[in-house]
């Protein structure tokens, strides 16, 4: 099968408006490959796609325009796929173009990352209870590191009798892709349940976040983050947003930010919640390694990694796999490795205060002045890496 054949979306059925409201096609963008392959982003009347991280898409990479493409929505209401004078261009089936009118299946590139526009129905949700993330039994390490077998991670979720068996639509978002990020789909559902996901190497951990008080967080706190994320970038943005639209924001902000004041002040806008489950760190490189999260927040993560390489101020993506009221999606957050140890590291998220500062300037000290005075100049000089190269001996 081709690539373009394996990322057909499913044609719309011929009478839309007498499908029931979850069956709805909706449009969406989905990348196929690189760190963020797996993601999906519902299109609405723009989607912008780029480096900076006001960006609905973000494409960490400097051959990248910051503002490099969006999707909008034209007089007809159809989407248009528009590049934004970018560098590098924008390509679909090869050829650059300045516009051009998205179809349902329509591949397009930008540097090496390729997206694909689709219109599918909204997943079947099932009355199962719980987010659940998927571990991946796959062997794949990064210089050594080791995988999920030694984690200290909780025992997955029990099999439920098969009268419980989710219903999952084959148009969700994939739990495995191909090299290339591309899963054949069909027309018709399948089942599945925990023993058939064991069989296919996944095992479900249920992720319950806790807050500093013990209490726990009600309902999906990665989905509830992503949709935060999603809605601040397009009120930054200055989009149309409607009365729902801000009401959810706000309701989402209070739930996930900072209370006010407290004997002990947090440098932190947002909370921290306590969890511990499996996820997947990328690069790059096209490297991945296994990870547990191990608190999780708007502005990012601290995870447990054994015995890591993975240096400081290096931009990796966390990718989580979860399963919520049946239906499986990956969500994909772009970050920074704010800091690291031997078996833990920080990451800041894209969009946090700060965050496209984080990378140190090196600063190289030649001179004859002892160590404190070396220091003392490295700091008038703005913070930075610093290489101290004394021709007095150290006291």
């Amino acid at each position: 099968m081709s690539e373009d054949e394996g990322t057909q979306a499913p044609a719309l059925a011929p009478n839309e408006e007498a499908l029931p409201p979850a069956e709805q096609p909706r449009p969406r963008i989905r990348v196929l490959n690189g760190p963020l392959r797996g993601a999906t982003h519902l299109v609405r009347e723009r989607l912008g796609i780029g480096r900076a991280s006001t960006s609905d898409i973000q494409l960490v990479h400097d051959g990248i325009s910051r503002q490099h493409a969006q999707v909008v929505t034209d007089e007809r209401g159809r989407h248009v796929l528009v590049d934004l004078d970018s560098s590098n261009g924008t390509f679909v089936d090869g050829q650059r173009i300045r516009r051009q009118v998205l179809e349902p299946g329509t591949i397009f590139k930008i540097m090496r990352v390729k997206l694909v526009y689709e219109v599918v129905a909204d997943p079947q949700r099932s009355e199962e209870s719980g987010v659940f993330a998927l571990r991946q039994l796959d062997r794949t390490t990064l210089r050594g590191t080791i995988d999920y077998g030694s984690l200290d991670l909780p025992q997955p979720a029990a099999p439920r009798p098969r009268a419980a068996a989710d219903t999952l639509p084959v148009d969700a978002a994939p739990l495995h892709t191909e090299a290339d990020g591309v899963v054949p789909r069909r027309d018709k559902r399948r089942t599945s349940s925990v023993p058939a996901a064991q069989a296919r190497g996944e095992d479900r951990h249920r992720i319950i976040a806790t807050r500093a008080d013990g209490s726990i967080y009600e309902g999906s706190l990665i989905d509830d983050i992503v949709d935060y994320r999603e809605l601040r970038v397009r009120i930054e943005r200055g989009d149309e947003m409607t009365t729902l639209e801000r009401e959810a924001f706000e309701a989402l902000e209070e739930r996930l930010r900072q209370p006010d004041g407290g004997e002990a002040p947090t440098r932190r806008e947002f909370n921290r919640f306590h969890c511990n489950f499996p996820a997947k760190l990328r690069f790059a490189t096209g490297d991945e390694i296994s990870a547990a999260v191990l608190d999780l927040g708007v502005d990012g993560t601290r995870l447990r990694v054994y015995d890591h390489q993975i240096e400081h101020d290096s931009i990796a993506w966390l990718a989580i796999f979860i399963v919520s009221h049946g239906v499986p999606h990956t969500v994909v957050m772009t970050g920074r490795v704010a800091w690291t140890c031997r078996d833990h590291l920080g990451l800041g998220f894209a969009g946090a205060p700060g965050w496209e500062q984080l990378r140190h300037r090196k600063i190289a000290v030649r001179t004859h002045m002892d160590l404190g005075e070396q220091l003392q100049a490295a700091r008038a000089g703005g913070p930075g890496r610093v290489h101290l190269r004394s021709g007095r001996p150290p006291s």
